[in-house]
């Protein structure tokens, strides 16, 4: 890497990673599953896609569902077994190894990744790079070039970190979201795309499972188109408000997670996220639901004052919420959360829309929304698995 590309990486805060991707003749579609914390209180869609699996290489033997923990928390009465949870991280960390041992895992060098992202009739577009987590906080208040857009749930990282600590291996759900009304960054990647097919660059074409849509990407890594990429996160970095370049939308209990590990143990101080452009037609926001567990709703309305059918705005209910120690579960597809409302002593809390147009200024002005407050696309639109790097 030249000295100049080197200082420009630096000032936007990233760093070519050397991408690892399945060697050829993997099935992709049963190698890449969806991000760990989708489908929480929905055990048979995870024992789908175990059985989909099977013994094939697969990222699901390298993360640990949130249903699933889930599931060994309630069976445990509200405390997971330590020499389970033990167990369950140590069998993830050493099938890392052994995918890098077997060459399941192969490098292709130093690249960004193009992502199309096609579902139904919408297409999202990300490029997958590595930030630089010095340039990163998630604690409400934070100046970095990077931060979270929402309250970090620090009960959440817990596992996260178990399994980050000795982990060998960093693979991305992250959706860093950028500040780009004009569509400078992808424009121009969309004006390059045409000599990288023509340079054989074409990463991976496929079908996702379980209605995940289809996924397409192009290698980058010639120097120059580089180079040419970060200029303009430089042009978006001059111009940004406060210095907020990348703003986290999915991931940051993850990105939270690695963040703390790295500065406890100093391994993995670049974290591979997927950029989007937050003005990316192909990109629907939605407000993440609350589902009220173990509850009365005669009860909950005494208590609150809410009408679960009626509810204050959502920045407004989670400060109610959070005077009552009640259980609850935060679900990313409305219909979803409605259904699981139908059950005793459950209660459904759902909105209609979340505006992004002032995002950026409110994570400025505010510090951070709520925890959970929006979610990009539904359930089935989350980030999969797939690419990887080592961690060092």
């Amino acid at each position: 890497m030249n000295e100049t590309l080197s200082k420009k990486l630096n000032e936007v805060g990233l760093t070519i990673p050397h991408i690892l991707f399945p060697r050829k003749g993997i099935d992709l579609n049963k190698f890449s599953c969806i991000a760990a914390d989708q489908f929480t209180q929905n055990l048979d869609y995870w024992r789908r896609v175990k059985k989909n699996v099977g013994d094939s290489p697969s990222t699901y033997n390298l993360i640990y569902p949130e249903a699933e923990y889930l599931e060994d928390y309630r069976l445990n009465e509200s405390s997971i077994n330590a020499t389970f949870l033990t167990k369950k991280i140590d069998s993830i960390n050493s099938t890392m190894k052994k995918y890098i041992e077997d060459g399941i895992y192969e490098d292709i060098g130093p690249s960004f990744v193009l992502v199309e992202r096609k579902r139904y009739d919408r297409i999202r577009q990300g490029l997958i790079v590595a930030i630089d987590l010095e340039k990163y906080d998630y604690n409400e208040g934070a100046k970095t070039l990077m931060r979270a857009t929402e309250k970090t749930v620090k009960d959440r990282l817990v596992v996260r970190r178990d399994i980050r600590r000795n982990a060998t291996l960093d693979m991305p759900h992250i959706l860093v979201l950028i500040n780009d009304k004009e569509n400078k960054l992808f424009g121009k990647l969309n004006n390059m795309k045409s000599a990288i097919q023509q340079g054989n660059k074409l990463l991976y074409d496929f079908d996702l499972m379980e209605n995940g849509g289809h996924l397409t990407g192009f290698q980058i890594s010639n120097e120059c188109d580089i180079e040419s990429i970060i200029d303009t996160l430089i042009e978006l970095k001059n111009v940004a408000e406060d210095g907020l370049l990348y703003a986290v939308g999915d991931g940051n209990h993850s990105l939270a997670a690695a963040k703390d590990i790295y500065e406890e143990t100093g391994r993995g101080r670049y974290a591979l996220v997927e950029l989007v452009n937050i003005y990316d037609k192909g990109l629907n926001f939605y407000p993440i639901h609350r589902l009220i567990m173990g509850l009365d709703k005669n009860q909950f309305i005494k208590e609150t004052g809410i009408d679960p059918l009626n509810p204050p705005p959502l920045q407004d209910l989670q400060k109610i919420l959070d005077k009552h120690e009640y259980k609850i579960d935060y679900i990313h597809g409305k219909k979803e959360c409605k259904e699981l409302g139908k059950l005793p002593h459950n209660i459904a809390i759902t909105y209609d829309e979340f505006s992004v147009d002032t995002l950026f200024s409110d994570v400025i002005k505010h510090g951070s929304l709520c925890r959970k407050s929006f979610s990009m696309g539904e359930a089935e639109d989350k980030r999969y698995y797939l690419e990887a790097q080592q961690i060092k």
